[in-house]
């Protein structure tokens, strides 16, 4: 797992200390993306210079400042000092650490292509109404697996990302049958989110098309 600290000790005090030190943020971490799970669809975001259509990276720092998770502070490290955060990654490791961001597209990625290091995707839909609908993927694959999905809707009037939970729970509460796991991707091109279940025979994806406010029925198509 990825950690922010180093053996900066030559005495087994301090690096004693230093190791607590990490184990108890890892702890809070944990726990921060424990209490989003239950806790975000209550808590109503507002957005500095939101204006009429935010950009992903004003929504996403928006989120982030308001749910200080592990994979967030990254997010915010890189947004606001790209150079400090790849000298904190090492960028030639086999399953580097990284965040990108497509402002063109209205998408952010965060994640270590494929290790256990927590992970946030985001994506941006404008809405026909003149709202615009921000959807987040985040959560950590180990110790323990946690995995949300949320979406808010943000309203030019108030400046504020208001929790869409019909939504969240209308793409993950599917009848998916006796699979093991289930992935939520949310898209980088297109408006369209895929809904992976595995585990089963045959594996299934789900297709969810964007209709300008919410997403229709899926489309389901046997992997």
């Amino acid at each position: 797992m990825k950690s922010l600290f180093k053996w900066v000790g030559t005495t087994g005090m301090t690096g004693l200390l230093v190791f607590s030190t990490a184990v108890s943020a890892e702890n809070n971490y944990g726990q921060r993306l424990e209490y989003l799970q239950t806790a975000w669809q209550k808590k109503i975001v507002p957005v500095k210079n939101g204006q009429a259509k935010p950009s992903i990276v004003t929504a996403v720092t928006a989120f982030c400042e308001a749910w200080r998770t592990d994979v967030c502070d990254d997010v915010l490290l890189y947004i606001r000092n790209p150079k400090r955060f790849k000298n904190l990654y090492n960028q030639d490791n086999d399953a580097a650490y990284d965040v990108t961001i497509d402002q063109s597209n209205g998408f952010v990625m965060a994640n270590d292509e494929g290790g256990d290091s927590p992970y946030l995707f985001a994506t941006l839909w404008r809405r026909t109404n003149g709202h615009t609908l921000l959807g987040i993927h985040t959560g950590k694959p180990v110790d323990p697996v946690i995995d949300v999905v949320l979406f808010y809707d943000y309203d030019p009037k108030t400046g504020q990302l208001v929790p869409e939970k019909r939504i969240s729970d209308y793409l993950t509460s599917k009848k998916y049958g006796q699979v093991e796991m289930t992935w939520v991707e949310l898209p980088r091109k297109g408006k369209d989110v895929r809904v992976s279940a595995y585990g089963g025979e045959p594996a299934i994806e789900y297709t969810f098309k964007f209709n300008g406010m919410d997403f229709d029925e899926p489309t389901i198509e046997m992997q």
